[in-house]
């Protein structure tokens, strides 16, 4: 079902109305806009709608979800956690379908219909977490449309074949081609960041990179994305995801790697971590820097927190950023749904006749209070679908 009728809704908390969706699309928004009879019609009872919460980083191949508890051991280097990692999977009794069909029906209960994941492609894992990863999302995509970008978690010049399967990972469904600190995993910066831009450049796609090195060394890999998206012209086809080093850079340093990155189009991904200094997300945005929160990892074997939910990331990042007005609070919320689309080039995404006909209500006075009340999605629409109903999945979608 594609067409659907709301009333009593607040489109982004303003004045109440109606929200007509026709084939998918939003097709009129008023407070006397009606449907043609025998549209299903639901009383918003004056909720908030908002356009839905982008899910810009996470990994659904790695994913604990929904499973028996899991004690974290914590090794003490980021090659001994990959590691780590990698011994555990090898033993797990769940499939990676099932595991990341888990999360990706959380996400939707949550509010998510977009979901950007990385997926580790190895020659120990070969394309095995791809496959399983589209096969839980043929089971899901009529609630949540996903990018795959294919993940060198292991490294990748350090493990002989990865950028062969990278790339056949763009001919079997996956479209964003990553990388992971190019000095600390594989040891060669340069190297590894011709490999994949060469990787991206052949095959038109886009490129997302984890880049958890500080100081110096972050900033002058900052510097090497930049100088290699400029001169390829990929300007807005790159993200970096984490940039720790510009939580720590100094005033010099930062406005220096915000005009590099916005003359680049380089976009930035926080999860806001807990004990790291993160980017300075608003400071990016208004300078011009396309970027977005995402949840990142989240229960699996690296860290026992988070749950899918992208409105309670919003929190965190209004929370570690001391956001205390009414719009600092909801330009928290623009970094999990505007900004996030917009970092993604989602079209279609928005409250405006025209836009997918994709939309969450949540019952709350404005935005502000929903961002730090953090309540339950009412309902989530996908293209005129409801997929969700209350903080939980429906599953095949319905009325």
């Amino acid at each position: 079902m594609t067409d659907l009728l709301l009333t009593n809704v607040r489109p982004d908390a303003g004045t109440t109305g109606n929200i007509l969706i026709e084939n998918g699309r939003i097709a009129a928004i008023g407070s006397n806009v009606t449907g043609p009879d025998g549209i299903t019609v639901v009383d918003g009872k004056g909720a908030i709608a908002i356009a839905p919460f982008v899910e810009a980083h996470v990994h659904l191949d790695k994913i604990l979800w929904g499973l028996p508890w899991h004690s974290i051991n914590v090794p003490d280097s980021l090659r001994a956690m990959i590691d780590n990692e990698v011994e555990i999977r090898r033993s797990l009794p769940w499939s990676v379908a099932e595991r990341a069909g888990n999360l990706m029906r959380q996400c939707v209960a949550n509010g998510s219909t977009h979901i950007r994941s990385h997926v580790d492609i190895s020659p120990e894992y070969k394309l095995d977490n791809l496959h399983g990863v589209l096969a839980a999302w043929e089971k899901t995509k009529h609630a949540v449309d996903l990018e795959i970008v294919a993940f060198p978690q292991l490294g990748m010049l350090i493990e002989p074949g990865t950028a062969e399967l990278m790339e056949a990972a763009l001919d079997e469904g996956a479209s964003v081609i990553g990388g992971i600190d190019p000095a600390s995993v594989d040891g060669d910066a340069k190297g590894h960041l011709d490999t994949i831009f060469g990787i991206a450049h052949r095959k038109q796609a886009k490129i997302d990179i984890h880049l958890h090195e500080r100081g110096e060394l972050g900033l002058y890999e900052l510097g090497l994305i930049a100088e290699r998206a400029k001169a390829l012209g990929m300007q807005d086809k790159v993200i970096v995801s984490h940039a720790f080093c510009l939580g720590t850079a100094s005033r010099d340093e930062l406005a220096r790697m915000m005009d590099l990155l916005a003359e680049a189009g380089i976009g930035i991904i926080s999860a806001v971590p807990g004990d790291i200094p993160f980017p300075p997300m608003f400071e990016l945005a208004d300078y011009g820097v396309r970027c977005a929160v995402a949840s990142d990892s989240l229960r699996d074997t690296w860290n026992p927190h988070g749950n899918g939910d992208m409105l309670e990331r919003c929190w965190l990042l209004s929370w570690r950023s001391n956001c205390r007005t009414d719009a600092e609070l909801t330009a928290a919320l623009d970094m999990g749904t505007k900004r996030g689309a917009d970092l993604l080039d989602l079209a279609g995404h928005g409250l405006d006749v025209g836009c997918d006909g994709s939309l969450v209500l949540i019952e709350g006075e404005n935005l502000a209070q929903i961002v730090v009340d953090r309540p339950k999605r009412a309902l989530v629409v996908k293209r005129g679908r409801i997929v969700a109903r209350d903080g939980s999945w429906i599953d095949g979608g319905g009325a």
